[in-house]
């Protein structure tokens, strides 16, 4: 593990750049909330700054950080962020093996102040039947969020099963058999072939 360059984004004043061990970011990075919320300990400062993840650039062949860069808020700030929805309960369809749950959307985009804003969404789906699905409606949100996904975004539905049996192929009347392509048929070699 190395050093790893780090850029805070700071509110109304600019970007303070330092560097900082890459253990001491995957360890902050690992404790972070769902939405990527955590503090940063500069030297010299007494205080923490709560910020939240921005980027984070990796080396894909090392899997080492490059960079990463967090935006420093405060509890009051309003954000914009995709909160996680956790799907909880089995649909009897699925239990049945007669069918599965398709998630078209997995997180929801809302917009609120930091205080607000919830680590995930969770929606129980064990009542869903065949071929019905939730929608981001029937998701409990505060009435403090703003809700920027639509209302009618389908979250989960329960679909069928579909096995695709093939056929085998139908022998032909007769048994016929198959003619050699570019030389003489077996019936005209032990004809004599003499014409």
């Amino acid at each position: 593990m190395g050093i790893t360059p780090m850029a805070i984004i700071e509110k109304n004043k600019g970007t303070v750049v330092l560097q900082a061990p890459e253990r001491s970011i995957l360890d902050a990075l690992k404790g972070a909330s769902a939405l990527g919320q955590f503090k940063v300990q500069i030297n010299g400062e007494k205080t923490p700054r709560s910020v939240i993840l921005k980027s984070v650039d990796k080396d894909p062949v090392a899997n080492r950080l490059l960079h990463v860069a967090v935006l420093e808020v405060s509890q009051t700030d309003v954000v914009i962020v995709e909160v996680p929805i956790h799907f909880v309960g089995t649909p009897a369809p699925v239990e049945q093996k007669e069918g599965t749950v398709l998630h078209p959307t997995t997180h929801l985009k809302v917009r609120g102040q930091i205080q607000d804003l919830p680590d995930s969404l969770e929606i129980d789906i064990s009542g869903l039947e065949m071929n019905h699905s939730a929608s981001v409606s029937d998701l409990t949100i505060s009435d403090k969020l703003e809700v920027l996904t639509p209302l009618d975004a389908t979250i989960a539905t329960i679909a069928p099963i579909v096995v695709q049996v093939e056929s085998e192929a139908e022998p032909t009347e007769g048994g016929a058999e198959p003619e050699l392509v570019g030389g003489e048929s077996e019936r005209e070699s032990e004809s004599g072939g003499e014409g």
